[in-house]
């Protein structure tokens, strides 16, 4: 049932990347031709969160359609927002919806979704803290607890790791565990990857 989920999402972003790269408001991918054949280049730009997602259902594309070449790209959600709507991309990927990014228009793009992604906080296992509370994490990205013996783990500084701003992955945790409290300055890294590691 999962394997089948996953294989319809990545159809689903497949078929919505040529048809939203060909179609959407005007814009067209860009064509080369040669005397063989036409090549279709699209690109995509945006979330990390679901680059590896799009990354394969990219590469399934291709194999089957030997004339596009897909190019993806990370950035964060705001990039990809910022670039479709500029038109300087074919696709966006966002973990937001255009609304709720700042700057974007969101008449001047569509939102399709095509998955649900997941945000979980990671601590480095080698401080044994394995169950923190929604308050405590708050506390710890507000500032106001700084060492883990405040919550059961070693007499240490905690190091917040957080995504960069514009971050669909931020924006989406901030709402939903800060509830408009200021995060406190932290180490910001510009892939879910990089912040995991």
């Amino acid at each position: 049932m999962k394997k089948n989920l996953i294989r319809i999402g990545i159809i689903l972003i497949a078929v919505l990347a040529l048809y939203y790269g060909s179609t959407h408001r005007g814009l067209t991918s860009n064509t080369v031709s040669s005397t063989h054949a036409t090549t279709k280049n699209i690109l995509i730009v945006g979330s990390t969160a679901l680059q590896p997602l799009v990354e394969k259902a990219s590469s399934m594309y291709e194999k089957e359609n030997p004339n596009t070449s897909i190019s993806v790209q990370g950035g964060g959600s705001g990039a990809g927002l910022t670039q479709v709507q500029a038109g300087s991309v074919q696709i966006g990927d966002s973990d937001i919806f255009a609304s709720q990014e700042e700057g974007i228009k969101p008449s001047k793009i569509v939102d399709h979704k095509v998955a649900v992604v997941g945000i979980a906080p990671v601590v480095n296992k080698d401080i044994n803290v394995s169950n923190l509370s929604m308050k405590q994490l708050r506390a710890i990205f507000t500032g106001k607890i700084t060492n883990w013996k405040d919550v059961g783990g070693p007499d240490m500084e905690i190091t917040v790791v957080n995504r960069s701003s514009g971050s669909g992955t931020r924006t989406v945790f901030e709402d939903s565990v800060l509830k408009g409290e200021t995060a406190v300055k932290a180490q910001e890294q510009d892939s879910n990857g990089t912040v995991q590691k």
